[in-house]
């Protein structure tokens, strides 16, 4: 997935993203200078959020 569709599925700004990768809270790499996240840790930090909430 790409950075918008995350921001998309997960309700947050670029910059809130941007935070998380920071912290370590997703994982994520780059092709082409392009970052991309997987699927399934999307799903796992979406799953933790909904646990906190």
């Amino acid at each position: 997935m790409d950075g918008q569709e995350v921001c998309l599925v997960l309700h947050i700004s670029k910059r809130t993203l941007q935070s998380y990768r920071d912290r370590g809270l997703v994982g994520y790499t780059f092709i082409d200078r392009k970052c991309y996240y997987k699927a399934s840790e999307i799903k796992a930090l979406l799953d933790s959020k909904m646990k906190v909430s």
